[in-house]
């Protein structure tokens, strides 16, 4: 929580002064305090003293990041996983943090499955406390980004299996992200289509030649 003052001719000229220095569109998100109401001279002429208050904010950016890394180690610590925070990058709408551990291979888990719930679990823990919707993404080890070169490859491999046998192939279960990422990566192809399959964890793609 972060503290700010500043003066006015009255409180509501102060306050929405107050709201334009700290970008801040709604009063909701902040707690006013009157430092003192002000006095204005009679008629325009005499003593006058402007209005003072204080506002209580959030600086959300900032709160985001840090609150992510906290909610992490801690999480880690109750898993009993040593682990810490290698890098952290911050964005308008994302937050991103590569993670090392020396036991790297249980928080990733079979095909991504341990890390994808670690993000899920985190994700909901960090917009509940800051209120954001900032979407979190833990990695470790570049495994996201090795995981999506190995699966663009296994689409194009399976597509030209596909296009040779004139049989569709349905993969393995995937996540929303994994999901797409085959979808992308052939829907320019002219020998097949794609579609997803299935319900909740267990939804595949299916890949089958063009008509």
């Amino acid at each position: 929580m972060k503290v700010f003052e500043i003066e006015g001719k009255t409180v509501d000229d102060a306050t929405r002064k107050a709201m334009a220095e700290l970008n801040i569109t709604d009063i909701e998100k902040t707690r006013v305090e009157v430092i003192d109401q002000g006095k204005s001279g009679i008629f325009g002429f005499g003593v006058s003293r402007p209005a003072k208050i204080r506002v209580y904010y959030s600086d959300t950016t900032a709160d985001v990041g840090d609150t992510t890394k906290e909610i992490l180690l801690t999480i880690l610590k109750k898993m009993g996983i040593e682990g810490s925070v290698k890098d952290l990058k911050e964005g308008e709408n994302k937050v991103y943090i590569e993670m090392e551990s020396p036991r790297s291979g249980l928080v990733i888990g079979k095909k991504g499955k341990t890390l994808e719930a670690l993000q899920f679990l985190v994700n909901l823990m960090v917009n509940h406390r800051t209120k954001s919707d900032k979407k979190i993404i833990l990695d470790i080890e570049q495994y996201r980004a090795k995981r999506e070169k190995a699966l663009r490859k296994l689409s194009r491999d399976i597509a030209m299996k596909v296009s040779k046998t004139g049989r569709p192939w349905t993969l393995e279960p995937m996540n929303p992200f994994e999901r797409r990422l085959i979808h992308l990566t052939l829907q320019n192809d002219a020998r097949v289509t794609t579609k997803s399959e299935g319900q909740g964890i267990y939804r595949k793609v299916k890949i089958s030649p063009k008509q």
